[in-house]
């Protein structure tokens, strides 16, 4: 019989069993790996949703940017830019400029920059070196080329009225043809012509440029294509950044997108919303689309730009007391001295290389005393640009004139101050404050090939060169014309008087279908006797071109001579239709015009155009 502590120890041993059979089922193999996998599985399982949720989060917005890009790449293909871009539609993502670190800015290859329906030009592109030409220019000049570079800003790229004043102008713009590269390269080659060689004038302005700029593209960009001479024209660009009131001025820091770059290249929170807005403009249809084809270059840095026009937007560094008269004139003396000085270093770095080259200094609606035209007494009521800051831009840039000129004559710069050229005219000469009209291009061109012929490739002037009355330049002589012959057109609309407005349009003249062996040909009466030099013929399509025509000219009517004789080969594409632009490398004396085709087909006359010129 067991006692109380054999039964103790029989109890005792019972709970050890027991907790032995419980740690043991605890610990059973299995158990806590079973457990691990649970709470793995539960956090992958947990990190799958998540991550499957946030991704299809961003798969839903990349398919809908997507989409939208999809649906702003076809909005853009209903509008007029794909018949701007029909065989790259890519680059009507990209804008009118981009940024290059060493001189600010420059124009993109291939882009569209100009299209002025109501002159009936064609779309006009940057070519493959960022010049505004129709043809690409090779590295390697062909040896049958003399080449010439016109640089300077936008009044030398042929810009048109700007601003306020483009609504007064209605929106006058300049083509290509009537560029002053465009128009020194058809004097040069009628008037001064260089055995074995074609004369090329290509137009390397970018608007906005100033001599800064003008310096560090050449040599960066425009000696590689080893120009035979340089024609630089600029000088208006100067008054904004010379007027700066800021004691720390730097010149080369004034750059008209200077501020955008900078920010750009400190990494600044601007920039880099800058840069980031530039390379979705260039990349995505859905920002160009926002854009509607306007340079987002220009527009970002309109909002911060250095050169304000307006005492109110001065600097905080430059304080009220310090606005008098003697350091205002100090700082202006100052900065116009670096402008020359950088100009020196232009003509050095020319003559280092052996470039034969000339300064021209652009003119100026408020310091010309010219008698003002109608529109320009419209646009000089806009005081536009009349004031930088404090100073009144007509003497500013009468004394960065006076300072080039100076240092000029000493240094034996070859310059042409055309700032009074225009004095003795009452005809439409600026378009704006300091862009020029067509009339007045032809005029500076005209100028500057004297210049060439004489003092670069020593020939004498002739008859032809002379200029004498400048107004008689600007006319375009059939807008007043009285036509004696024409054919009768086939209805009321296609009448001869579509061809004489000086400029090709949508209307036409077409004559009606003539009967065998009926005379085929348009009379011209201008009034009275002129000396012409130049002539336009636009045409409505390539069909209605004659395979051979002339264009002869009389002072009385019944004698007359051939002047210009042509074919369906001798064609520019300058417009929407097939034309032909005639120079003279001398002036001839007509009232009477007629232009006939003799091919010998008696097919009706089609034209969109028939101009002369002094």
């Amino acid at each position: 019989m067991l006692g109380i502590n054999g039964s103790e120890a029989i109890n005792n041993h019972v709970t050890r069993q027991s907790e032995a059979m419980s740690t043991v089922q605890k610990f059973r193999p299995g158990t806590p790996i079973k457990r691990v996998f649970q709470i793995i599985g539960g956090s992958f399982w947990f990190c799958v949703k998540k991550s499957g949720y946030t991704l299809f989060l961003i798969l839903a917005v990349a398919i809908l940017l997507m989409g939208l890009e999809k649906l702003a790449e076809f909005a853009l293909k209903t509008t007029y830019l794909i018949k701007v871009y029909p065989a790259n539609f890519d680059m009507a993502k990209r804008d009118f400029t981009e940024p290059v670190s060493h001189y600010d800015y420059d124009l993109v290859p291939g882009v569209c920059i100009s299209q002025n329906q109501a002159k009936g030009n064609q779309f006009e592109y940057v070519n493959n070196a960022g010049f505004r030409e129709p043809e690409s220019i090779p590295l390697d000049k062909p040896s049958d080329e003399f080449r010439v570079f016109l640089t300077g800003g936008s009044t030398a790229f042929g810009l048109g009225s700007t601003g306020a004043a483009a609504s007064v102008t209605g929106y006058y713009g300049i083509e290509y043809r009537e560029t002053i590269s465009h128009v020194m390269e058809k004097i040069l080659n009628a008037s001064a012509p260089i055995p074995g060689k074609t004369i090329k004038v290509y137009n390397t302005a970018v608007w906005g440029h100033a001599y800064q700029h003008d310096l560090l593209r050449y040599i960066t960009k425009l000696r590689r294509y080893k120009p035979d001479l340089v024609v630089s024209f600029d000088g208006v660009n100067e008054i904004s950044p010379v007027s700066a009131p800021d004691k720390d001025w730097d010149y080369f820091r004034e750059g008209q997108y200077d501020s955008i770059l900078r920010e750009i290249f400190s990494y600044g929170g601007p920039g880099l919303v800058s840069y980031l807005s530039l390379w979705l403009k260039n990349n995505t249809f859905l920002m160009a689309m926002f854009w509607n084809g306007t340079d987002l270059f220009q527009s970002i840095e309109a909002g911060n730009r250095l050169h304000r026009s307006s005492t109110s937007d001065n600097p905080e560094s430059f304080k009220a007391e310090e606005t008098k008269p003697e350091i205002r004139s100090r700082m202006i003396s100052d900065n116009v001295a670096v402008v020359v000085r950088v100009i020196e270093d232009y003509h050095s770095a020319l003559e280092n290389d052996g470039t034969p080259h000339i300064f021209a200094l652009q003119p100026m609606l408020y310091l010309s005393k010219k008698p003002r035209h109608e529109v320009e007494e419209k646009i000089e009521a806009l005081k536009e640009h009349e004031q930088y800051y404090d100073m009144g831009t007509a003497d500013v840039y009468k004394f960065i004139i006076d300072s080039i000129n100076l240092r000029a004559q000493a240094k034996g710069i070859k310059l042409l101050d055309f700032s009074q050229y225009f004095d003795s005219t009452s005809e439409w000469v600026f378009s704006d404050w300091c862009h020029l009209t067509a009339g007045a291009n032809y005029l500076i061109a005209k100028q500057l090939t004297h210049t060439i012929k004489e003092q670069i490739f020593n020939k004498p002037l002739t008859e032809g060169d002379r200029i004498d009355d400048i107004s008689s330049f600007f006319w375009s002589l059939t807008v007043t014309a009285k036509v004696l012959y024409a054919p009768p057109p086939d209805n009321e609309k296609n009448g001869v008087a579509n061809i004489l407005s000086g400029y090709p349009n949508p209307s036409e003249y077409l004559s009606k279908t003539p009967d065998p062996g009926s005379r085929q040909e348009i009379v011209l009466d201008l009034n009275r006797v002129f000396e012409i030099s130049r002539a336009r013929i636009v045409w409505s399509d390539r069909e209605s071109v004659p395979k051979q025509w002339e264009l002869d000219i009389s002072t009385d009517n019944e004698n007359w001579e051939p002047w210009i004789k042509g074919d369906n080969k001798q064609l520019d594409n300058f417009s929407l239709w097939p034309g032909y632009e005639y120079y003279g490398s001398s002036y001839v004396k007509a009232r009477y015009l007629k232009y006939k085709p003799i091919d010998g087909a008696n097919n009706p006359i089609r034209l969109r155009s028939l101009s002369v010129s002094r």
